[in-house]
């Protein structure tokens, strides 16, 4: 089926997507831009740890995708079913083609639900929540409300996730909704994680571990949820232990079945199967299975037409909101440079930020780079909580977000 050209052509309308497409704009006229997404809302998702708490309303972080649609950009409301790199052109799976001179991937992730035993269609029910779907996160701030005492288990899966401080953030919140509600002393808190440390970046794994234990969190590491069993209330782990034999770490995985009578869940995640189907990603190492782009100039390694941003990419980055706001000015002026003969060479350096929110009204702003660099915006020490970043998150970033970022300015 015959479809559309477009000089360039964005897959995906989110903040990516968007704020490219705003600032493609003004150099390119919006004619010129095409944006495929099947999606009728577009969300502000790092409002949704604040929903699951029932401190802001869901509605709040949700607008009509029209509405974020830059005017004169055609919208085509499809699905992606393959990228022929080679054919600059996209298959929809209305069996349109829509072919392209440039291509910006800004697909995002996919939540991978499928992946624990047992969870599909329990969301909600039985003590099971998350806060990682919009209307999972209001469900979520009603099942912590309700919850009456007993075992309260937070999960974390392995990364790369989006936000992947957020299964704490929730966690540190629902601790103090407990004791306000006086159930906080006959509840135990656990957060099992799949990796071996509380946070990646040591700067601010410190400062987190001390929130844990004021807390009283118990900490699971090297725990990865596998399996669900709703009706008699238990969390089944792949438990990593490492043992030192003959000087040699081995590492062996035993089965945990965990009761829980509160149990957030976070799912793994990947890139999309069309980005591996249509042969756009790392086949082998850290980075497998994510778009193949340069970290720097966030150019397609083997498509030099091809441009990725936010978390479809492989990049060792710390995949959030924070980092598609820098990432984005990059990308824009690198395609332009690209489409005038020029060579890509504005650097993305890994920016990060994460506001890690420890209570209500305390949050750690962590900023950070490639490596684990720390990259603070403000002249302070930001591994300490602060009222000030927490006014930044809920108050600040939200507008900042729909009338800069989404509008091509910030």
């Amino acid at each position: 089926m015959a479809g559309a050209h477009f000089k360039v052509l964005i897959l995906g309308a989110g903040s990516g997507g968007i704020s490219v497409a705003a600032r493609l704009k003004k150099h390119l006229g919006g004619s010129a831009i095409g944006i495929i997404e099947p999606a009728e809302f577009h969300f502000y998702q790092p409002l949704w740890t604040l929903v699951g708490a029932g401190v802001v309303a869901k509605e709040t972080t949700q607008r009509p995708m029209q509405s974020m649609i830059p005017d004169g950009v055609s919208w085509i409301k499809d699905h992606v079913q393959n990228v022929k790199a080679a054919e600059k052109k996209v298959v929809c799976a209305s069996g349109k083609e829509i072919t392209y001179d440039f291509l910006l991937v800004a697909t995002g992730l996919k939540l991978d639900w499928g992946k624990i035993k047992g969870l599909e269609g329990q969301l909600g029910g039985n003590g099971i929540c998350s806060i990682y779907q919009y209307a999972d996160a209001e469900k979520t701030a009603q099942m912590i409300a309700a919850f009456k005492g007993g075992d309260a288990i937070f999960t974390m899966p392995p990364v790369p996730i989006k936000c992947a401080g957020a299964p704490q953030k929730i966690m540190y919140l629902a601790e103090e909704i407990f004791t306000k509600n006086g159930v906080r002393e006959k509840s135990r808190i656990s957060f099992a994680a799949a990796g071996k440390v509380i946070f990646g970046v040591p700067a601010f794994a410190a400062p987190l571990m001390k929130v844990a234990e004021r807390k009283k969190i118990e900490l699971k590491f090297s725990h990865k949820l596998i399996e669900v069993k709703p009706e008699a209330y238990l969390a089944v782990f792949e438990k990593t232990v490492e043992t030192l034999v003959n000087g040699e770490t081995k590492a062996s995985v035993e089965r945990v079945e965990l009761h829980y009578d509160l149990l957030h869940v976070v799912p793994p995640m990947s890139a999309h199967d069309y980005i591996r189907e249509s042969n756009l990603a790392f086949v082998s190492g850290p980075q497998a299975g994510w778009l193949k782009v340069d970290q720097g100039t966030l150019q397609h390694q083997d498509h030099a037409n091809i441009f990725g941003i936010g978390d479809v990419t492989g990049v060792p980055n710390s995949k959030t909101g924070a980092a598609i706001r820098k990432q984005a000015p990059i990308v824009t002026q690198n395609m332009i440079d690209v489409m005038e003969g020029r060579k890509a060479t504005h650097i993305y350096d890994g920016y990060s930020s994460c506001p890690l929110i420890t209570g209500m009204g305390k949050v750690i702003l962590a900023e950070f780079g490639y490596d684990g660099k720390l990259m603070p915006s403000f002249p302070m020490d930001m591994t300490k909580e602060r009222r000030s970043m927490w006014i930044l998150k809920k108050d600040l970033l939200p507008p900042m977000y729909w009338h800069g970022m989404m509008k091509g300015w910030l």
